[in-house]
C-alpha cells in the first residue's frame, strides 16, 4: 500500500513514536484493528463515542469521536479528532506484546484480561440438589457499643481477669499439644461454685509456607483443595497457605469431667480432653498472598447440603452486590467498600461455586488502602476457572 494512501495517524502508527526511540513496525491492518481504527465503521457508529481504557487504571482523561468521510484513493477516510501523541504508541506497544485493555460496550466488558458481563444479583447454586449461595435475608444493623467500663470497676476488672486466663489456657494447650490433636476445655472457679464460662474448643489452623506441603496435607485429610492461581497482580507472593479444622461434635461439660486438669492460678481452673480424629473435620482451606500490608486471600469450603442456605453471604444496606458472568459462568461479586461503621470481612469479595464437588471459592480482599481494582479480582478467578 503506498503512503498516499493512509491518513495521518496510521503514517504515524506504522513507523511508531520516534521521540520515544520505539522500533518501526508494520502496524496497518491487525494493529489498527486491535485498536479500533481499522475498517470501515457502520453507519449507526459514525457519531458513537467510544472510551477505551488501558488496564490499571492507567488511561488519559479523554473521549474520541470517529468520523469518516469522502476522500481520493479510499473510499471512507478515518479522522481522529483528539491529538494522538505518546500514549497512543505506548498503547500500540502493549498491544503488540500482548497486554489487555478495557472496553465499554454494552454488557461486555473486557478487564485486566477477562471478559465479563455485570448482570443483576441472584442466588446461585452451591451445590445439585438445591443448595444455594445467596444473602443472608436481613442485612446486618450497626448497633451502638455498650457504654464502657470503668477501668476501676470490679466487672471491668473481672473481665479483664478472665480473658486473661482463657488465653493462658490456650497457650497451655498449645504447648502440650502437637499440630493435628485438638481438645475441647472448660474453665472453672474453685472459689465460684456455679461459675461457669462454658465449653470452648482448641483447633488451631495448619500453616504452612511451602504449597507442595499444603497439598500434600489437603490430601492427607481430605481439605478442599485451592489450585494456584493463573494470574496474581505484579507485587504479590503466597505469604501462607491455611487448613481450617471444624468440630463435628465436642465434649459437652459433662463429658469433660474427670478430664485432665491444669491449676490456672487465682482460682481457676481448666479441664480438658483430645477429641478423637473422628470428631474433626476439614472443610476449608486457603492460600493468602501478600503485597506489602494488603493480603489477597483465595477460600475453597465445602458445603452441607442439608444447610438452607449452604453458604450465606452477610450484607448491609450499603453493599452492592451483582452478578459476574465469564465464559458462561456466573459469580457473585460483594462490595463492600462503602460500609464505614460495619466491618464486613473484606472490602471486595468474589464467588463462585463446583456444585458437584460441593464447594464454594471465594477471592477477598480485606485492606481498605489496597490498590487492587475490580477488574484484576475478576481476572484471579477467572485464572482459576480455566
Amino acid at each position: 500500500m503506498d503512503k498516499s494512501e493512509l491518513t495521518s495517524e496510521e503514517r504515524f502508527l506504522k513507523h511508531g513514536d520516534r521521540s520515544a526511540n520505539f522500533i518501526p513496525v508494520d502496524v496497518h491492518e491487525p494493529v489498527m484493528k486491535a485498536l479500533g481504527l481499522g475498517g470501515t465503521l457502520p453507519a449507526a457508529e459514525e457519531q458513537t463515542p467510544l472510551q477505551t481504557h488501558p488496564p490499571n487504571g492507567g488511561a488519559p482523561n479523554v473521549m474520541r469521536r470517529l468520523k469518516t468521510e469522502a476522500g481520493t484513493g479510499r473510499s471512507r477516510r478515518r479522522i481522529l479528532r483528539i491529538p494522538v501523541q505518546g500514549w497512543v504508541a505506548a498503547l500500540l506497544v502493549m498491544v503488540l506484546l500482548g497486554g489487555g485493555y478495557t472496553q465499554y460496550s454494552g454488557e461486555l466488558r473486557q478487564g485486566a484480561g477477562a471478559q465479563y458481563k455485570v448482570l443483576p444479583y441472584k442466588p446461585l447454586p452451591a451445590t445439585t440438589s438445591g443448595g444455594m449461595i445467596e444473602k443472608t435475608e436481613e442485612p446486618l444493623v450497626y448497633l451502638l457499643p455498650e457504654v464502657p467500663l470503668s477501668k476501676d470497676s470490679k466487672g471491668y476488672k473481672e473481665n479483664k481477669l478472665n480473658e486473661m486466663k482463657r488465653s493462658k489456657a490456650y497457650n497451655i494447650l498449645e504447648k502440650l499439644l502437637p499440630p493435628g490433636e485438638y481438645a475441647s476445655y472448660v474453665m472453672s472457679r474453685t472459689d465460684q461454685k456455679d461459675a461457669s464460662f462454658g465449653v470452648s474448643t482448641y483447633r488451631p489452623l495448619l500453616t504452612f509456607k511451602d504449597y507442595a506441603a499444603y497439598k500434600t496435607s489437603v490430601e492427607k485429610y481430605n481439605a478442599p483443595i485451592v489450585m494456584q492461581p493463573g494470574y496474581m497482580p505484579e507485587g504479590y507472593a503466597l505469604d501462607q497457605a491455611n487448613i481450617n479444622p471444624s468440630f463435628l461434635k465436642h465434649s459437652d461439660e459433662k463429658q469433660l469431667e474427670g478430664g485432665s486438669e491444669k491449676d490456672l492460678g487465682d482460682n481457676f481452673r481448666m479441664t480438658w480432653r483430645v477429641e478423637k480424629a473422628e470428631n474433626i473435620g476439614y472443610f476449608t482451606s486457603s492460600l493468602v498472598y501478600k503485597k506489602g500490608k494488603v493480603q489477597v486471600k483465595i477460600n475453597a469450603s465445602r458445603v452441607d447440603d442439608k444447610s438452607k442456605p449452604a453458604y450465606s453471604l452477610p450484607w448491609n444496606k450499603n453493599t452492592k452486590v451483582e452478578n459476574i458472568e465469564i465464559d458462561g459462568k456466573q459469580l457473585i461479586y460483594v462490595d463492600n467498600s462503602s460500609n464505614k461503621e460495619i466491618d464486613m470481612g473484606s472490602m471486595y469479595n468474589l464467588y463462585w461455586s463446583d456444585p458437584e464437588a460441593q464447594i464454594v471459592y471465594s477471592v477477598g480482599v480485606r485492606q481498605k488502602d489496597s490498590e487492587l481494582t475490580k477488574d484484576e479480582i475478576i481476572r484471579i478467578a477467572a485464572s482459576m476457572m480455566n
